[in-house]
């Protein structure tokens, strides 16, 4: 017998990201201090960050800031904000034109950083740095044609993994373009994506007018908050230090751009499709580990359609393929975090007389070193669980039973929503007596709630005062 020869079915765009991957796997590990007015700070405390992918991928070495350094960064930026808002508008523009030249060249790297820190697939980490490309070129077009309003102070730009690059990069660029100064702070868990992206602004833009801080404690996140002279905030994802924000977001001397993760539920009702329908559910709930900021955690059915629709949505889930997130073939990669991992084991095992699907780690030679479950499927959880009712942003959907249309759109509005709602239906008035009933800002109709997509509010004219 003669060997058969080796189909190489990989496309030019596999190419590019697994050389990418390889460059930043190879990077050499170094200190990662903070950044204000230009100069390093060091501050001697310091935090090892590892790949949830493999724990033994170490990025380096993360100084976290001493205390006063989040004030000290604000009053930098302050200063800077006094020169760089009398710039002209389409200087600036031009400034970000040779930023999206440089963003574009480095697609695929931005895009490999995300899938090794953050253990994103390749077609979500590629769709996070398409997003920044998006962001930064809608907002150079806006501010070459000219915006109406004036920019608004310092703004600090926060973050969570729920979207390591789009958001903090995004709202960053959107608000620096607009004449602003900003202190940032990245995602703690995998903070390595936006450490590239101030590598690269940090080149053409005056020191002082983007200052970052790597903060695991929260403290820093705590003092910017509370800093008189923020005039702004942009915060994105779900966590912890997230919670003093829905205070701050009633002042009304504070500017405040809020995108967080919630539940993102489904009502599927009389749906063309029940396969389509079931496949849309796996999809919105599933993306980026049940973490993404447009991920599904509930989808709700009718009684009458319930059987149905589970013998599809099961069938569908049977398609996961959970591992390593850089290979062609995964569908599903790891959770962020240790932490992420066990608390998603407890809620199984607390709620596994409701679990239809999946709930386990998924152990072999590759996932053994990383955080890597199948994802959970729970039905008929009892009256309010807390399951049905809030995010946890992890890979959990609970399809939860109603009597009809009414209870469906009751139970999609009663519950921490976040930014969008979607409806699987054929049903043309039962779609309208949704989109008038929808509490989110956002609804997708007939599709996935990947529709909605990251960093919707990251645009220049939010990051103005209307004159």
């Amino acid at each position: 017998m003669t060997d058969q020869p080796v189909i190489d079915t990989a496309t030019d765009e596999d190419r590019k990201f697994d050389a990418a991957l390889n460059s930043v796997l190879q990077m050499d590990k170094r200190d990662y201090p903070c950044h204000v007015g230009g100069l390093m700070v060091a501050s001697g405390s310091e935090h090892m960050v590892r790949s949830p992918v493999d724990e033994s991928i170490l990025f380096g070495r993360f100084q976290e800031p001493e205390d006063g350094l989040a004030d000290r960064a604000v009053a930098v930026a302050s200063s800077a904000f006094d020169r760089w808002s009398i710039t002209d508008p389409k200087e600036r523009a031009e400034i970000f034109g040779n930023v999206l030249d440089i963003f574009r060249k480095q697609r695929y790297r931005m895009a490999a950083a995300v899938t090794i820190s953050a253990g994103m697939t390749r077609d979500d980490a590629l769709y996070e740095a398409d997003r920044l490309i998006e962001i930064t070129e809608d907002g150079i077009r806006k501010m070459s044609e000219g915006i109406k309003g004036k920019p608004i102070g310092v703004w600090a730009v926060l973050s969570e993994y729920n979207s390591p690059l789009a958001a903090p990069a995004g709202h960053a660029v959107s608000a620096i373009l607009a004449g602003n100064a900003v202190v940032m702070i990245p995602p703690k868990e995998c903070p390595f994506p936006v450490y590239m992206i101030y590598d690269i602004l940090s080149q053409v833009l005056p020191d002082g007018v983007l200052n970052l801080m790597f903060d695991r404690t929260g403290k820093a996140s705590s003092a910017l908050i509370g800093n008189e002279n923020v005039k702004g905030i942009a915060a994105s994802g779900r966590g912890d230090r997230f919670e003093d924000l829905m205070f701050a977001a009633v002042d009304e001397e504070l500017t405040f751009i809020g995108e967080f993760k919630g539940m993102n539920p489904m009502v599927v009702y009389r749906p063309q499709s029940m396969k389509a329908a079931a496949e849309f559910a796996i999809s919105s709930a599933f993306g980026f580990g049940g973490q993404r900021m447009d991920s599904c955690s509930k989808v709700i059915v009718t009684m009458g359609e319930r059987k149905q629709f589970v013998d599809h949505l099961l069938v569908a889930a049977g398609r996961i393929t959970v591992g390593d997130p850089a290979e062609r073939e995964t569908t599903v990669g790891p959770v962020i975090s240790k932490e992420s991992m066990n608390d998603f084991l407890n809620m199984v095992k607390e709620n596994r007389a409701n679990l239809i699907f999946g709930g386990k780690r998924v152990t072999g030679d590759v996932t053994d070193a990383g955080y890597y479950v199948m994802p959970a499927i729970f039905a008929e959880l009892p009256d309010g669980s807390e399951l049905n009712e809030m995010d946890h942003s992890l890979p959990i959907l609970s399809v939860q039973t109603v009597a009809d249309l009414d209870e469906a759109i009751e139970a999609a509005n009663d519950c921490e929503f976040g930014s969008s709602m979607g409806i699987a239906s054929k049903d043309e008035k039962a779609v309208e007596r949704f989109l008038a009933a929808a509490g989110s800002d956002v609804v997708y109709v007939n599709g996935t709630s990947g529709a909605v997509g990251t960093a919707v509010k990251a645009s220049v004219t939010g990051f103005v005062r209307p004159l």
